[in-house]
């Protein structure tokens, strides 16, 4: 059972969305290094299921501010998960998979979600 409210958890997926959909820039890199997102990790952290993965990523949030060449590390880490071929990366792009187009659309629908042009 969670603490968390449906708009937090909303917050939450739209965040992830947000990391995985393109290379962090500077001022994200700025912003998930805020006293304002460390509020929002501590919150998650309280949710006994996310408190080792907030944890680590507090880490290596830490880890990050104190590094010259964050933003380039964190572009090559994206370009190994996200960019390669699918063999040896898990694309974010729903064509990347064998279904049907209807399919997905249907299921964003049935979600509450849509899609976005600039993906397409």
């Amino acid at each position: 059972m969670t603490t968390l409210t449906a708009q937090q958890i909303a917050c939450v997926y739209a965040w992830l969305a947000q990391l995985f959909s393109r290379e962090l820039d500077d001022e994200q890199l700025t912003q998930i290094a805020s006293a304002q997102m460390a509020e929002w990790f501590s919150l998650l952290k309280s949710e006994p299921p996310l408190t080792a993965a907030m944890d680590e990523l507090e880490n290596r949030v830490a880890t990050l501010t104190v590094r010259d060449d964050a933003r380039l590390e964190l572009a090559a880490d994206f370009c190994g998960l996200f960019l390669m071929t699918d063999k040896q990366a898990a694309l974010p792009y729903a064509s990347a998979y064998k279904q049907d187009e209807q399919e997905i659309k249907r299921l964003l629908v049935e979600a509450g979600m849509e899609t976005s042009g600039n993906f397409n």
